[in-house]
């Protein structure tokens, strides 16, 4: 691993110098403000060159918590005791058309089995006596489905009136900054509103030249922080601002330290509403544990990006009959600033049942 020392006036300035020596990937291992004199200081960065990163070996200390064992324990108990208390409902989905036929088809597209039998089981308790079409099965499926997951928009009057701060949170790859940059876009152009940005994500260099380019597209102003000094110095430059988008780190936050890191950055910081964007392709099983490590700040809302690149968008809706977090926004491909949605009971239906594969008639 190549490590390497840089010395600067300002962040910007040794953020360049890595970038320059290193490259957009370079890794920031250390930072700090050196005071030479009561006048003078500079900013001192240790960077390097990142090598893939190895899954840590199993140890007590990656072990999860009693609480988390616990809950899991207690998750398989719900699970086979509603089996055994609904064996006649259980034959049915296996065996009876066109029951069968829908069930397997939910399962596949990746949607929780636990969930779905509960769904389904309501649908056919409320249903009218009398043979049942596919579609009237569906159609009552999708209804009892959307009536557990609720929707928000947190840019509307009323949202903004609270606070005009909005954090981006999430996990490295799932496209934070994207987002960030196709709301802001939206709210500048579409919305005619005054937008400025900031970032906290120092880790990479990449990510805070990427942000800077989309800033000099938009023409909004950008600023850098590091600490929650420099967090509440930016606030306040931007205080005449009608919305402040703020791009967090992006790190691996099933690590607790990582996630310790980040608060230690939001610390004392009041008036800001976090959006946590989570990727549609993730495993369902990493999906739930993210949610519940960023369990300790309060979400706002939930945004979904990656949605054109899976066909198996259930882990999606897992996470959102799982926990009360709301859904506010679908991110459906890269292209800025046209490829995100305001979520929609419509939209969410097209993707659990896009055109082509939906459950066919008989």
């Amino acid at each position: 691993m190549q490590i390497r020392t840089f010395k600067a006036a300002t962040i910007n300035e040794a953020l360049q110098l890595v970038k320059k020596e290193l490259g957009p990937n370079a890794v920031i291992l250390k930072n700090e403000r050196v005071t030479v004199s009561p006048t003078q200081s500079y900013v001192e960065i240790m960077a390097a060159i990142e090598p893939e990163p190895h899954a840590p070996a199993p140890s007590p200390a990656n072990s999860p918590p009693a609480t988390e064992v616990h809950d899991d324990i207690r998750e398989i108990k719900s699970l086979l005791s509603m089996l055994i208390s609904s064996k006649d409902y259980f034959s049915q989905l296996q065996v009876q058309q066109p029951l069968a036929e829908i069930y397997h088809t939910l399962l596949t597209r990746g949607l929780d089995e636990k969930q779905t039998f509960l769904l389904l089981r309501k649908t056919l308790s409320e249903a009218k006596e009398g043979p049942l079409r596919k579609k009237d099965i569906v159609d009552a499926f999708c209804q009892q489905l959307l009536g557990r997951v609720h929707l928000s928009n947190p840019f509307r009057g009323d949202a903004l009136a609270r606070s005009k701060c909005f954090t981006f949170l999430g996990p490295t790859g799932v496209g934070k900054t994207t987002t960030l940059a196709k709301l802001a876009a939206h709210l500048k152009i579409k919305r005619r509103l005054d937008v400025a940005l900031i970032s906290l994500d120092t880790y990479r260099i990449g990510a805070v030249d990427q942000l800077q380019h989309y800033a000099e597209i938009l023409n909004v102003p950008m600023a850098v922080a590091q600490t929650s000094q420099e967090l509440a110095k930016a606030r306040d430059q931007f205080k005449h601002y009608d919305v402040v988008l703020i791009d967090t780190i992006g790190k691996n936050f099933l690590h607790k330290q990582h996630l310790q890191d980040l608060l230690k950055i939001m610390n004392g910081a009041k008036g800001i509403q976090h959006l946590l964007v989570l990727s549609a392709t993730a495993k369902d099983e990493d999906l739930w544990q993210t949610i519940r490590h960023f369990g300790a700040i309060k979400v706002q809302s939930l945004i979904f990006t990656k949605l054109d690149e899976t066909l198996s968008p259930g882990s999606m809706f897992n996470q959102l009959l799982r926990f009360s977090h709301p859904l506010s926004y679908l991110g459906i491909g890269q292209c800025v600033p046209e490829d995100i949605r305001l979520a929609s009971h419509k939209n969410l239906l097209a993707f659990l049942f896009p055109s082509g594969r939906t459950v066919k008639e008989e």
